[in-house]
């Protein structure tokens, strides 16, 4: 790194012990009610009370100066960060392993009959823009005009609880809000994150650095990933009622940490491991969590990840990453020389089956005559087990053969109209209606989506309201929303049970409550002293399927063996 940065953070409250006992930790064990961990973490709280403006904030690749000075300094064309790479490098991995199935195989009898296919949020079009300067292509992730991050929840939670997990509730305090306290800017730039750079043939590739610990294997360094529980994730907006929803059990269908591991494997994983590799970490500590209380932790390693992606076969993520990265390298090769040295927009999609990779290309602004131009790339695979023909399925499965792999870029020659229709129709499979939460009625929807704030401290760029992109809840929504409300009345009726009794931690006995956790919600005046209240806390992802065809005009073709550089 060039600039000074903040250090790697480290896992509070015992947490450690996470890192090194396989499986899923609850925080509270729900048979015997004794905590694995202090009652402290068990209460989330509210994303406004926690002071955002007080951290450094993300940094986009096209506004980090440290980022493009190594690419400079190194020689290298294009520079991105996990968050902007993930999506492009999944979609090539799709058309690699022709839309592989992952391996459910280790869960129980539960999930014989469940989809074991990516799920819809995974598979949805990458987009993504190349912003052009001096040379470097600073690659940032392109959101639509149904997609408002700064309005999601769970964007905003994940950043508090990172803090929530690495910090003493001293520590922790001091990044909530105090309203009585006035808001005082410091003269003083403060540090950036800590990061740890990645380079291959024609890219420096950024990953954010969470956590440490000296005792894991190879950096020691690993991820922190907050996950929120299905109802929410499926429903996000509506995700104060959906926070009753309980995990009671390690396996099932539903309501379990065995549901959620699933999901994630669906859904997380691919992103995740190509996050880790970037990073060069270990893996990813998980904390499962409905908004509102936590309900336990899972470390999940590099090599897990790999296994439920591809199978047990050793070594196949590291050669499908470097082939992956090699494959993306010649991908933006072209569609920067489609409008050479201008900032452009590109769409990323392999549809099932996964036989090709359509890439559309175009410029970010236009002011030349006629309609802004409109390039659609084709990317086709073929592969080879030592110089012989092979299926995908083979490569994936092998070990000692030599494993290469030819592509074919080709441009599709095709009126703009038919690619502007092609691009609207890729555009639109990426886009999710929204859906309202119980108390908005449709006609509400623009007051209330105007009024959604999860950091009022902050002048955040709210994209254009359109009512085409919010829908009320459908029946399958709605089970979701019945399953919540029974979980919050069978949380309060055990809450009921627990009232008065002492909390026992394992190992330490009974928990002496802490004062002044979290900002007391006020109290009405009483004769005799009020206790100090408990906070009630605020609490918050995402199918289509086709395929497509093109004509084809000139190709590209190049080889990626085995011997290509690796990160």
């Amino acid at each position: 790194p060039i600039s000074e940065h903040l250090p790697v953070s480290q896992l509070a409250h015992g947490l450690d012990r996470v890192l090194f006992n396989p499986g899923v930790h609850w925080l509270q064990d729900p048979r015997s009610n004794v905590y694995n961990f202090t009652p402290w973490l068990e209460r989330i709280p509210k994303v406004n009370d926690f002071a955002f403006e007080k951290l450094t904030g993300f940094v986009s690749s096209s506004r980090d100066d440290d980022l493009r000075a190594l690419a400079v300094r190194e020689g290298k064309k294009f520079v991105g960060s996990t968050s902007s790479l993930s999506g492009m490098l999944s979609h090539i991995y799709f058309l690699i392993s022709n839309h592989k199935e992952v391996e459910l195989t280790t869960l129980s009898q539960h999930f014989l009959l469940e989809n074991p296919k990516f799920t819809s949020g995974q598979r949805m079009p990458a987009a993504v823009k190349l912003n052009y300067k001096d040379g470097v292509y600073a690659i940032d992730a392109l959101s639509g005009e149904y997609d408002d991050p700064d309005k999601n929840v769970l964007t905003w939670l994940g950043t508090l609880l990172e803090n929530f997990l690495t910090k003493t509730p001293a520590e922790f305090n001091k990044t909530l809000r105090d309203d009585s306290q006035p808001t005082t800017k410091s003269d003083e730039k403060p540090m950036r994150e800590a990061y740890r750079f990645a380079k291959s043939d024609k890219f420096v590739m950024r990953s954010q650095l969470d956590c440490h610990d000296a005792r894991l294997p190879g950096t020691g360094v690993f991820d922190i990933k907050t996950r929120a529980v299905l109802p929410i994730r499926m429903d996000i907006l509506n995700y104060e009622e959906n926070s009753g929803y309980q995990i009671k059990s390690q396996y099932g269908i539903m309501e379990s940490f065995e549901r959620e591991y699933y999901d994630l494997i669906r859904s997380g994983f691919l992103k995740y491991s190509v996050q880790v590799r970037i990073g060069n970490m270990d893996g990813v500590m998980v904390a499962y969590h409905n908004t509102e209380r936590i309900f336990g932790f899972q470390y999940i390693s590099l090599d897990e990840m790999d296994e439920r992606i591809y199978g047990p076969v050793p070594g196949i993520g590291a050669k499908v990453f470097n082939k992956s990265v090699s494959l993306l390298e010649a991908v933006l090769e072209q569609a920067t020389a489609c409008y050479p040295e201008e900032t452009v927009e590109c769409m990323f999609e392999t549809r099932p089956p996964g036989k090709t990779l359509d890439v559309f290309v175009r410029p970010a602004e236009w002011i030349g005559e006629g309609k802004r131009p409109v390039t659609q790339l084709v990317v086709e695979l073929s592969h080879t087990l030592d110089g012989e023909p092979a299926k995908a399925h083979e490569v994936l499965k092998s070990t000692s053969q030599k494993w290469e792999m030819e592509y074919k870029i080709c441009k599709a020659a095709l009126p703009l109209d038919v690619l502007m229709h092609r691009l609207q129709t890729t555009e639109a499979r990426k886009a999710r209606p929204l859906v309202l939460p119980a108390t908005v009625a449709l006609q509400d929807a623009r007051a209330y989506w105007e009024n959604l704030s999860y950091n009022p401290k902050l002048a955040l760029n709210t994209k254009e309201f359109k009512l085409s992109n919010f829908t009320v809840a459908d029946p399958h929504i709605e089970k979701f929303r019945e399953v919540s409300r029974e979980g919050r009345l069978l949380y309060k009726e055990l809450q009921r049970r627990q009232e008065g009794k002492p909390k026992i931690v394992l190992g330490q006995g009974v928990y002496e409550e802490e004062e002044s956790l979290f900002f007391k919600e006020p109290q009405a005046e009483v004769p005799s002293p009020a206790n100090a209240a408990e906070t009630d806390t605020a609490p918050t992802e995402s199918e289509r399927e086709a395929s497509a065809a093109s004509q084809e005009t000139p190709k590209v073709e190049s080889r990626i063996t085995e011997s290509d550089e690796k990160l």
